[in-house]
């Protein structure tokens, strides 16, 4: 690593996420202030999720299709979609599982 390079998760130009199409997507978060981890099938593309503990906007480090049903995302319908905590909610003003 060059000296005036910094450590950055993801390069510059890339986009804030993993994953950079249209659709929703499943996501993984790690809060890089209190190491709380999380999953999310309403992940998007450079849209995060609040920590709930810390409050900060969190980026997924991970993204993936949904169309895999693997258990996490089949048993994700169940829960609560925390919409609060969805900047895609709160940029939409609504429910972010109402885009198609």
């Amino acid at each position: 690593m060059d000296q005036g390079e910094e450590a950055k998760a993801r390069p510059k130009g890339e986009g804030l996420t993993p994953y950079q199409g249209k659709k929703r997507c499943f996501g993984e978060y790690k809060c890089p202030k209190c190491k709380r981890k999380w999953m999310s099938g309403n992940s998007w593309a450079n849209m995060g999720q609040e920590c709930i503990k810390c409050h900060i906007n969190v980026y997924p480090h991970k993204q993936r299709p949904l169309e895999k049903p693997d258990g996490l995302d089949v048993s994700d319908q169940s829960k609560e979609h925390p919409q609060h905590l969805c900047e895609k909610c709160k940029v939409l003003g609504y429910y972010c599982r109402r885009v198609q």
